[in-house]
């Protein structure tokens, strides 16, 4: 008798391991670890340059429409980025400067795509963000002219604190001195 309740309680195990196995998950589980992400699902504009991401070329060619590059340096589903393109990329008293004065160029700071820096250096877009020192996003970089970094803001800038740094990077008041509450 000890032999049959052995091979009873294994049929029964089996059958109850076999029915776990096959169930599906819990109800809302994603099966997809994109899924998985939190924040604030945003788009890029686009009007934003298209670029091979060859910063070199980039600047030449803002340099012959006497405009500056801005990397927009962001995060997927960072809400700060999400805001900021809201309120001053899309809408906002600010799109209309932005576009007349920057060719604004979008990197992913956990992207893999090749990035040709200024000073002919090949990074990923991870490996730019490393190496312009990024810490949160968005943060943008404005280069001159001469693909000189003259400006990078860290973080969220509500529109009037970001028309202060466009008009001093596009007023070229770089050339005075650092960003101050008084340029």
């Amino acid at each position: 008798m000890g032999g049959e309740k052995v091979r009873l309680f294994g049929a029964i195990f089996s059958a109850l391991a076999a029915l776990v196995l096959a169930a599906p998950g819990p109800t809302g589980a994603a099966e997809d670890p994109a899924a998985l992400k939190v924040g604030v699902p945003y788009s890029l504009p686009e009007w934003f340059k298209p670029s091979f991401l060859d910063f070199r070329q980039d600047v030449a060619e803002a340099r012959r429409q006497d405009k500056h590059v801005m990397v927009f340096l962001h995060l997927d589903h960072c809400p700060y980025c999400a805001r900021l393109l809201k309120e001053s990329f899309t809408s906002g008293d600010n799109h209309d400067f932005i576009r007349k004065h920057f060719d604004v160029i979008a990197v992913n700071v956990r992207g893999s795509l090749e990035v040709k820096w200024v000073n002919g250096a090949t990074y990923t877009e991870r490996g730019l963000a490393g190496h312009l020192g990024v810490r949160g996003t968005p943060t943008l970089v404005f280069l001159d002219q001469d693909a000189r970094n003259v400006l990078q803001l860290s973080g969220y800038r509500d529109p009037r604190a970001l028309r202060a740094a466009l008009d001093y990077v596009q007023s070229r008041r770089y050339r005075n001195g650092p960003l101050t509450g008084e340029n």
